[in-house]
């Protein structure tokens, strides 16, 4: 099939420093064909199929010629779902208050229960909940059709009958996530069921409020980061991101920084409030960037690995924005800082923005072209050694503190080796 002369550009699988064992960098302009970056010869069946549903989609949608975004994104990012309703006002305590209210059963007993609104939904027969233990989500594997387990994974979800009573009392960290909107406009939470209070052994209380729904054999708890590409659902990937976000946001900040008081959450889990002094904490977002950096020539693509990565995992560098930064200044300094490159800054583009949710970072991916950092005398060297105008590459100097290695990348070797539908 002719590719089309107009392409659109995207980076997909965003600087896997998770449990993805293949990251797959594809960027394009008008003049160059998409390059693929392969990482580690292993590469999951949920993982194949994704990226083949995502390359299908990236085909469709630039075989219109006339479209004129060549920075568009043919599909949402991953950890994303765009048809995930996000307006909780339905779900807030009725008094806008506290999520748990304080009640008095006897004389010597005070306890905490959920507020009513709050309350009400979370026993709707329509309403779904993920149970996390600390970091740790529990998810159910998949069965294909011979019955055997395979590689993929969807999070476990139960209904409040399901749940033990104690999860909702006390304080137990609680997060609305979002609602579906169609016949059964389900609400998904999120529960964290490490922080049953009234017990210290925490595990007994897991290991009994468990017992019936979540021991059989195909049920497994571990970290967010083990899970990410293994889920072969948008929506199942979206609602563990941001549970796995809020939980984290709840756990860092049950004191309050200005006066040292207890604080409890309010908003249906979206922010906690000082019992004392009445200040409002929101979750943190920690902005990273992520970019493509090609030669001056275009034909190769500035890639790096860290020391700890397993053996042949190279990535598209990225890092986190410092205050006072832009986006753009973000692409220029940690592109300098992990490889001594210098970006051409009127040449950075943007190209998507995706939730990363080790544990609450913002990806967002760009394009940039180095700078010709050669004198003119190597130049001129490099020219007379071959005829070949691509070996113009500017040097690298790799921090060590940074980066183990860091190298160019021709695309025909990477579109040649790369691993494109698990080959």
């Amino acid at each position: 099939m002719m590719r089309p002369p107009l392409l659109l550009s995207t980076i997909a699988l965003l600087y896997m420093n998770i449990y993805f064992n293949f990251a797959l960098i594809v960027a394009a302009t008008t003049s160059t064909p998409p390059i693929a970056a392969f990482i580690v010869p292993h590469f999951q069946k949920a993982q194949q199929q994704r990226l083949k549903q995502q390359q299908q989609l990236w085909s469709s949608s630039v075989s219109d010629s006339n479209n004129n975004n060549h920075l568009g994104v043919p599909f949402p990012p991953w950890y994303s779902d765009p048809e995930l309703g996000k307006d909780r006002s339905h779900v807030l305590p009725a008094n806008r208050g506290f999520d748990y209210v304080e009640v008095v059963p006897d004389e010597t007993t005070t306890t905490t229960i959920l507020s009513s609104n709050f309350a009400d939904i979370i026993q709707k027969s329509t309403s779904r909940i993920i149970p996390f233990h600390g970091s740790n989500v529990y998810v159910r594997r998949i069965k294909g059709d011979s019955n055997e387990l395979r590689g993929e994974v969807e999070p476990v979800y139960l209904s409040y009958t399901d749940c033990n009573p104690d999860w909702f009392q006390n304080g137990t960290t609680l997060c609305w996530l979002g609602s579906s909107h169609g016949e059964n406009n389900i609400d998904y939470f999120a529960v964290d069921i490490a922080t049953t209070s009234n017990n210290d052994n925490v595990d007994v209380v897991e290991e009994e409020a468990l017992k019936k729904t979540l021991t059989s054999a195909d049920i497994e708890c571990s970290s967010v980061r083990n899970y990410g590409d293994t889920m072969p659902s948008r929506r199942d990937a979206a609602l563990v991101a941001a549970a796995n976000g809020l939980l984290t946001f709840h756990r860092s900040h049950g004191y309050c920084a200005k006066c040292g008081s207890p604080t409890l959450s309010i908003k249906a889990g979206s922010a906690r409030k000082c019992c004392n002094c009445k200040t409002s904490v929101y979750h943190r977002i920690d902005p990273a960037v992520i970019m493509l950096v090609s030669s001056p020539c275009n034909n190769y693509a500035l890639l790096g690995r860290k020391k700890s990565w397993p053996d042949g995992r190279y990535s598209t560098l990225a890092g986190f924005l410092e205050v006072g930064e832009t986006l753009e200044d973000c692409v220029v300094r940690e592109t300098l800082e992990e490889s001594g490159i210098a970006v051409d800054r009127s040449s950075i583009r943007f190209v998507a923005s995706q939730p990363w949710p080790f544990p609450r970072s913002l990806m967002v991916g760009f394009q940039a072209t180095a700078s010709s950092m050669s004198p003119p005398q190597e130049q001129q060297q490099q020219q007379q050694q071959s005829s070949n105008n691509n070996l113009h590459l500017p040097p690298i100097v790799v921090d060590p503190a940074e980066l183990e290695d860091a190298q160019w990348f021709n695309k025909h070797f990477i579109k040649t080796n790369g691993l494109i539908e698990g080959k």
